[in-house]
């Protein structure tokens, strides 16, 4: 199926998805959002597709949601109704989403573009790459779900401190403080998001579901609350398949041969 705003391949077990919109930055519009969520659904149930690489084609990321002038001529803007029909479905399914979601980022990523890179697993970024929570220069505050997000994984304060000054930070600091995972030269990524991509797609995928899931609850729960999601879940991974498959080929010094579940 030809999309519009975004271009999407499967090779080797791995769905890659890029965002197309390069003369623009490849800002958000609804569109995209919609098309978004209808490949990560078809990928969720499918069983070919085990992990997720989300990338851009051009020099940018992601500038953040398109903003139209059309919309001034009609007064009143409702951004919330915005969110709400077309961003918030596609970050529940992200956040939900039981395969492994892998973020290639090779220039700015700023606002929502930003908020998506928080969201995905894995985070690899070309050095070039910068990050920034802009909302405040146009008199807005940072959503799909940053200020949830973000003081998580870098603290209250410096989260708070980035979103008040709209700073724009480079792939090394943003390595530094935690936001994302590794930072490589920018002729390398590509080829090391497909040589991940591809490694971790031969790996015990129904693995990776329950630790995201672990993850994910642990954001609310106590220390006694998640040791006892961590029993349920383990008893789940014990008795899988690939949990057998990882046991005889550990014990035989073979390559295992798992199957996602």
């Amino acid at each position: 199926m030809e999309y519009q705003t975004i271009i999407v391949e499967e090779k080797n077990a791995v769905g890659y998805l890029s965002l197309n919109r390069p003369e623009q930055f490849n800002s958000f519009t609804p569109q995209m959002c919609l098309e978004i969520v209808e490949v990560l659904t078809q990928w969720k149930d499918d069983t070919e597709i085990r992990i997720i690489v989300i990338a851009a084609i051009g020099k940018a990321f992601c500038a953040g949601q398109a903003i139209n002038p059309d919309l001034f001529d009609s007064g009143a803007i409702d951004l919330g109704l915005v969110l709400e029909k077309y961003f918030n479905p596609l970050l529940a399914l992200i956040n939900t989403l039981p395969k492994v979601i892998i973020c290639a980022v090779n220039g700015v990523a700023a606002g929502a573009g930003a908020s998506l890179v928080l969201l995905c697993d894995i985070v690899i970024a070309a050095k070039s790459a910068s990050f920034s929570q802009i909302f405040s220069k146009i008199g807005l505050i940072p959503d799909c779900g940053a200020t949830w997000l973000l003081p998580r994984m870098i603290g209250f304060a410096k989260a708070k401190a980035l979103m008040l000054t709209a700073e724009k930070i480079s792939a090394d600091e943003a390595e530094r403080l935690g936001m994302i995972y590794k930072v490589v030269e920018d002729d390398q990524l590509q080829i090391e998001v497909v040589a991940l991509a591809e490694h971790l797609a031969t790996q015990a995928s129904l693995s990776f579901a329950l630790i995201k899931q672990a993850m994910r609850v642990s954001m609310q729960n106590d220390f006694t609350s998640q040791v006892k999601v961590e029993q349920d879940l383990q008893r789940q991974a014990g008795q899988s398949a690939d949990f057998l498959e990882g046991v005889r080929a550990f014990l035989m010094k073979d390559k295992p041969n798992f199957k996602g579940r």
